[in-house]
C-alpha cells in the first residue's frame, strides 16, 4: 500500500494497526529523519515572515515529515498566512491527527509509552498536554529505546522511539526459525 493510502486509511478510520502501518511507511520514506527539529528551521523564517520558504522547507521534508505535529503545524499558519486558508485547514488538521495519533499510542507511562517519530514529537506532545518537563533520561529494556521526561510536578511521560526498535516483522521471523519455540 502506498503512504497516501495509508495517510487516508488511517485519517478515515485511525486504528491502533492502521497507525503502525503508517508509521512504518514514513519511517521507510525518503528523507525520514527522526533528529528533524522542524521549529528550529522554520522559526527564523517565521519571525522574517517568509511564509513561502516556510512551505518549500516543510514540503521538502516530505513524505519524511509526515505526522510530524510541529510541521504541520507550521505549514498551517503558513499556508494561511499566503491566502490559503483551505489548505492551511487541512495542515491543521493534519497537525491535530498527528498529536492525535502520539497520544493514542500509550498513556505515557512505563507501561504504556507513546511512541513517537521524532525527538521533536515528543516536546510537541508535552506542550499540548501544558505538561513542563525538567529532566531527560533514555532508558533501554527488552521493549525497546525510551525517552523519559521528568516533570515539573515529578511524574514522568515516557515515549518509545520507534526508530530505534527492533522490527516486529523480524523479531517473529527469528521466533519462527528458531528450532527452540
Amino acid at each position: 500500500m502506498s503512504l497516501n493510502n495509508l495517510v487516508e486509511a488511517y485519517a478515515l478510520d485511525p486504528t491502533p494497526e492502521g497507525l503502525h502501518d503508517l508509521q512504518a511507511g514514513i519511517m521507510a520514506a525518503p528523507r525520514y529523519d527522526p533528529l528533524l527539529s522542524v521549529s528550529r528551521a522554520v522559526v527564523p523564517l517565521l519571525r522574517a515572515g517568509k511564509h513561502r520558504e516556510i512551505v518549500d522547507l516543510i514540503r521538502s521534508w516530505m513524505p519524511g515529515a509526515l505526522l510530524s505535529p510541529s510541521a504541520h503545524g507550521y505549514l498551517a499558519k503558513a499556508l494561511t498566512e499566503l491566502g490559503d486558508a483551505e489548505a492551511g485547514r487541512v495542515e491543521a488538521k493534519f497537525s491535530r491527527l498527528a498529536l492525535d495519533s502520539i497520544a493514542a499510542s500509550g498513556d505515557g507511562s512505563e507501561d504504556e509509552p507513546c511512541s513517537v517519530l521524532r525527538i521533536e514529537d515528543e516536546y510537541d506532545i508535552l506542550r499540548a498536554s501544558s505538561q513542563r518537563p525538567t529532566a531527560q533520561r533514555q532508558v533501554s529494556d527488552e521493549r525497546g529505546q525510551f525517552d523519559v521526561h521528568t516533570l515539573e510536578d515529578g511524574g514522568e511521560v515516557w515515549f518509545r522511539l520507534l526508530w530505534l526498535a527492533p522490527p516486529a516483522a523480524a523479531q517473529q521471523a527469528e521466533t519462527q526459525d528458531d528450532p527452540r519455540s
